[in-house]
This record gives C-alpha cells, sequence and structure tokens, in this order.
C-alpha cells in the first residue's frame, strides 16, 4: 500500500480520535450528573441529541480542549493520553462529588486543590486505586503507540512551533471567551441566550444537566456573585437602617450566659425517616429526639433546613454564624468572601462587644475551606483544629475523630465567663463503612432497594448517630452543675451523602430537615421553634438569653415572620406553604419590604461599599460598634 496514502489515513485516524474523545468524554459527564455511570444509554442518548447547540458547543469545546493539550505536550501521544488523564480525572471528581453531595464540580471548588490530601481520604480507596491504574494504563499505552507509529510523526520545526503555539494560544482564548457566559452583559452569554442556553437556574445540578457540563463549568466561574440590588445608595442603606433601629428591642442587663454551639457533622434523626427506612431497634438519637419532640423548661428545640445536602459544611456554617443567606449566593462565602475582609457581622463579633471571648474547635484539617481566614473575620481570636486539641480519637464505626473524644476540649474554656465556643464535629462525615454495618446495633427492617452495600453502609451511619447522640447527651450531664450559666446548642448541619437517602430524593424537606436542639442549666423562655433556615441560628440564642438586639436582628425577626426558611433548594413562608426551584419574585414574602431590605444589606456587605457600618446597623443600645 503507497506510504502516503497510509499517512493520509494515519492522519484522519488522529483527527477522528481527537473527536470520539470529546464525544465519549460528553457523553460520560452527563451521565454523571445523573449520579450513574451505568445509566440506560440510549435514554442519556435521546437527552443529548434533543439538546442540540448545547451538545455541538460543549463537544467543540472538549475538542478544542484536547487539541490544545497535545499542541502544548508537544507530542500527539503523549498529548492525548494527558488529555484523557485530565478528562477522567474531572469525571472522577464530578461523579465522586455529585454521590457525596448532588453538586457538580464547581470552578469555586479549585480552590480546594492544595487540601487534596483531606479530601482523597472522604473517597473509598478502591476508586482510587482504580483510578490509578487507569492512569498507569494510559501512560503504557501512549509509550508503546508512539513507539508503533514511529514512522509518522511529525518532526518538530519551526513551523511546526509556530502552529503549535497557535493552537494553544487560540484554546486559551476559546475558553476564556466562553467562561465570560456567567456575566449577563457579556457577548458569549447574550449569544447564547439567542439560541435558547441561558444560565436561568440557580441549580448548578440542573444547569449542567439541561445546558451541558463545559458550559455549566463556564457559567459558575464568571457569574455576578450576586447582582446589586435596584436603588441600592448610601442614602437607601442608610433608611435602611433607621427601619430597624426604630422601636428596636432593648432587653435589661441580664447575667452573662457561656454558649457552646456546635455544628455536628451529617447528625439527621432517623426517626423523621422510618417510613422510608424503618429500623427493628428504637431510634439511634433516644437523647436528642426526646428534647425534638419533648423539650423541658431548659431545653428547646426545632429542624433546621439546611441549605446543603450531603455536603457543604461551611455554607451552613456562614449562615449560622452571620445571619446571612446563601439564597442569594452563588458561592462558598467561607472561600470567596470572608477571607477579603477584615471584619464580617456575626453572632461571634457581637459577643465580642458583649466582652466575650470566641474561641473554635475542629477536629481535622484547620485549613479546609480557608477557615482561619474565616474565622479571624468573624471574629473568632483563637482556632484549634486537630493538631492543637488533645486525647482525640477514631470514632469506633468510622474513620473520623469521634465527638466524645472532642468535647473534652472546650472544658477549660468554659470553666471562665463569658465563654463562647464553636465546635465543628466530624464524627458522622462519610464515607460510611460497609464492613461496620454488621456489627451495629441498629438494623433495617428490609434492605434499601435490595442493595446489601448501602444497607450496611446505613447501619453503620446509624450507629455513628448513636455514639453521637450520647457524647452530646454526657457534654449536657457535665454541664448541668457548672457554676457558670451555659446554653449549648447543637445541629445537624445536612444529610449524609454517599447516596444513603437517595430514596428520598423527592421529599426535599425532609432530606434538608435536620436536628436542633437547645440545652441550658437554667430555664428558657421558648421550646419550639418549628422549621426554620440556619440563617435565624443566631437570633434564637440572643433571644433566649434576653440580650439586647441590634437593627440586623430586628430585621431577621421580621424577615422570619415572612419567611421561616430562606434556602436555594427550598423556601417556607408563615403559612407553610413550601416553594421550590422558585426564580421569579411573585410571592408576597419576596415583595415585602423586609425581603428587600435583606438583599440590599446582604449585597451591601458582601460585594458592596459597606454602607451598614456607617449607619451603625450592628450595634445595640449597650455593645459596641
Amino acid at each position: 500500500m503507497n506510504k502516503k496514502f497510509v499517512k493520509i489515513i494515519y492522519r484522519i485516524g488522529q483527527l477522528l480520535l481527537v473527536f470520539l474523545t470529546a464525544v465519549m468524554s460528553y457523553f460520560f459527564m452527563q451521565l454523571a450528573i445523573t449520579g450513574h455511570l451505568n445509566r440506560d444509554y440510549a435514554a442519556m442518548y435521546r437527552e443529548i441529541v434533543t439538546n442540540q447547540p448545547a451538545t455541538i458547543i460543549n463537544i467543540l469545546m472538549l475538542v478544542i480542549l484536547v487539541v490544545t493539550i497535545i499542541a502544548f505536550v508537544g507530542d500527539y501521544w503523549w498529548g492525548l493520553a494527558a488529555a484523557i488523564i485530565l478528562l477522567v480525572v474531572a469525571l472522577f471528581v464530578d461523579h465522586q462529588k455529585i454521590l457525596s453531595r448532588s453538586e457538580p464540580l464547581l470552578p469555586s471548588d479549585l480552590i480546594m486543590v492544595n487540601q487534596v490530601g483531606g479530601l482523597i481520604k472522604m473517597v473509598h480507596w478502591m476508586s482510587i486505586l482504580k483510578l490509578i491504574l487507569f492512569i498507569g494504563l494510559m501512560f503504557v499505552g501512549a509509550y508503546f503507540l508512539r513507539k508503533f507509529t514511529k514512522n509518522y510523526w511529525i518532526k518538530n520545526s519551526f513551523t511546526i512551533w509556530g502552529i503549535r503555539a497557535v493552537l494553544v494560544l487560540f484554546g486559551i482564548w476559546a475558553f476564556a471567551f466562553l467562561f465570560q457566559a456567567g456575566n449577563a452583559e457579556s457577548a458569549v452569554c447574550k449569544q447564547l441566550n439567542q439560541w435558547g442556553i441561558a444560565d436561568d437556574n440557580h441549580n448548578p445540578l440542573n444547569i449542567y444537566r439541561s445546558r451541558g457540563t463545559i458550559i455549566g463549568f463556564a457559567f459558575n466561574a464568571s457569574s455576578n456573585k450576586m447582582a446589586e440590588p435596584h436603588g441600592y445608595s448610601p442614602q437607601a442603606m442608610r433608611k435602611l437602617a433607621q427601619r430597624y433601629r426604630i422601636n428596636a428591642e432593648v432587653a435589661p442587663n441580664t447575667d452573662p450566659v457561656n454558649i457552646i454551639y456546635i455544628l455536628n457533622e451529617s447528625l439527621t434523626s432517623p426517626q423523621t425517616t422510618m417510613d422510608k427506612y424503618p429500623i427493628e431497634e428504637d431510634s439511634p438519637l433516644s437523647y436528642i429526639d426526646n428534647i425534638l419532640q419533648d423539650p423541658q423548661t431548659n431545653q428547646a428545640s426545632g429542624y433546621m433546613v439546611s441549605p446543603e445536602y450531603g455536603g457543604g459544611t461551611a455554607n451552613v456554617e456562614f449562615e449560622a454564624n452571620t445571619g446571612f443567606s446563601n439564597y442569594f449566593l452563588r458561592s462558598t462565602p467561607y472561600q470567596d468572601i470572608l477571607p477579603k475582609k477584615r471584619s464580617f457581622p456575626s453572632i461571634m463579633r457581637y459577643l465580642k462587644a458583649q466582652g466575650y471571648q470566641c474561641q473554635a474547635y475542629h477536629p481535622y484539617d484547620g485549613a479546609m475551606y480557608q477557615r482561619p481566614e474565616a474565622y479571624r473575620a468573624l471574629g473568632i481570636s483563637k482556632f484549634s483544629d486537630r493538631s492543637k486539641l488533645h486525647n482525640l480519637h477514631q470514632g469506633k464505626f468510622g474513620e473520623y475523630v469521634s465527638d466524645a473524644s472532642t468535647y473534652p476540649n472546650i472544658y477549660r474554656q468554659q470553666k471562665k465567663s463569658r465563654q463562647f465556643s464553636l465546635v465543628v464535629t466530624m464524627q458522622n462525615h462519610m464515607p460510611y463503612l460497609e464492613n461496620m454495618g454488621t456489627q451495629s446495633d441498629y438494623h433495617l427492617i428490609d434492605a434499601v432497594n435490595g442493595d446489601a452495600t448501602k444497607t450496611q453502609k446505613l447501619q453503620a451511619y446509624f450507629q455513628e448517630l448513636h455514639e453521637s447522640d450520647q457524647a452530646f447527651k454526657k457534654l449536657v450531664n457535665h454541664f448541668q452543675n457548672s457554676r457558670q450559666k451555659t446554653l449549648i446548642v447543637m445541629y445537624g448541619d445536612h444529610y449524609p451523602g454517599d447516596g444513603l437517602y437517595d430514596n428520598l430524593a423527592d421529599e426535599t424537606l425532609t432530606v434538608h430537615a435536620t436536628p436542633f436542639v437547645m440545652a441550658a442549666n437554667f430555664d428558657l423562655p421558648q421550646q419550639n421553634y418549628g422549621y426554620f433556615s440556619p440563617n435565624y441560628m443566631s437570633l434564637w440564642i440572643l433571644q433566649q438569653l434576653g440580650y439586647p438586639l441590634t437593627p440586623f436582628y430586628n430585621l431577621l425577626m421580621q424577615l422570619h415572620q415572612e419567611v421561616p426558611v430562606l434556602t436555594q433548594a427550598l423556601q417556607m413562608d408563615s403559612n407553610e406553604n413550601q416553594y421550590t426551584n422558585l426564580h421569579s419574585k411573585t410571592t408576597a414574602w419576596q415583595k415585602s419590604q423586609v425581603f428587600r431590605d435583606y438583599e440590599m444589606l446582604e449585597y451591601d456587605l458582601t460585594y458592596g461599599k459597606g454602607y451598614a457600618y456607617n449607619y451603625h446597623m450592628f450595634s445595640a443600645s449597650n455593645t459596641k460598634q
């Protein structure tokens, strides 16, 4: 056969292989969005074909990515291998995140690349091993393919170097151009809108599914984190502050109370899911469930409706600590906002103005979510992670530090007056160990969808919950006879991921409602809270203690009367009407003055000019700004 003809066929084959790599990558990226890489392929093919403009753009950008990498590497087979490895690693991370959190890989996640060691621990070792083996096979395959096709190599020359440079620069330009898609004023966004490819959904998973992974990623790369509210100005902020300072609620001086504020990782109440996941034994949360069902005079309880599912602890923490909501944001405030601020309003800053000492404790890597920088902005004077905590022990049924060994680390601080201890636990964090499920004291009556693995994992999770429950009981008992008046507040941050509760995917309220309990060594004025989002929790604490409320907390109090639950996943108004996937401002609470004020205030402090500080929005009559 003519050598020249063979070379032409070889070049065509190379181009087809690049195209095939892009097509297959996109196909599996879209499968990953469903959470199941072995889903009905025919159904996925139909979904992709019906959205042709988005499909064409996604595949075209993947072709450009592969070609750019090959041009940069300067060798077809090594470059193709590198491109495939990059795409497979991205697919792997995307799939793992969707399984654990029902959220795809986002540009903001790249900030956590320096914390990869801690993140890898959250993935099953067998999955990591398979990925490593695949990478090894790709390099071996590239080596032999280069060897067998040596006669067809294109040798580098001045011309080839020029072509490579042009291809690389074009690839960089193409992605830089596409990544402006999140900016509503950009040319690419306007063009995509004309093609019916709009960024019209707050839920990243829905955007990735309907617009494609590459376009979805681009929408989040340069999106306006929060749009400037209409009428925003110094004058508007001054009037806003006046509205909530008039008739401000000021309580008489009260005795200082020590506060322990606990975010309990993945804490849920199996009692609320007994209809779908019945357990043979009593609830694993025997102590906490008693407070939830029948709080005593020194207790209070309700259900916190989390803005997250399966992960996103820092987003929940942001709301609980600051009183502001992620409803308006498309970012991770602990990583994207707080590190850039010298100071940010929080319950810790309020308490510091009252003479409190505020410390934080976390039995894991303190660098995760840029907590040191975030805590500094929030007013926490000392942060102790696992490197500074003492006598930590791993839970018996999981891979992380137990609550029982975490809590004693706060005892020393709490012996003094005017103390605030923020505790972020780790015991119930995924992964959940299948081999421990058989040793659990809690057993499901029926296997979950006939899946023995998932059943065993869930039983191991139940045992972890029980250990957390008993550790909390011991903590409460420890402070019952304390000389210091002490209020302990604990809440679960979100439901666990790992696919444990897939059967509840359509029950939005159920899979976002986690236990919220208070326990004190003195009587509390209020016992029941019902459903609420975490942005109200700091208000509950101040009201229970009778502390004076700032104009901001007065605003929160009025907002709660309009919309007790305000998250992107779910909103609930004062009549308990629930809203999901609500994008247009058509409800009464969205049109209310207090809601519009809340939105403007949050913009002012996150991306605006901070005018609210000039009008004493965060100072009460006996606190300092």
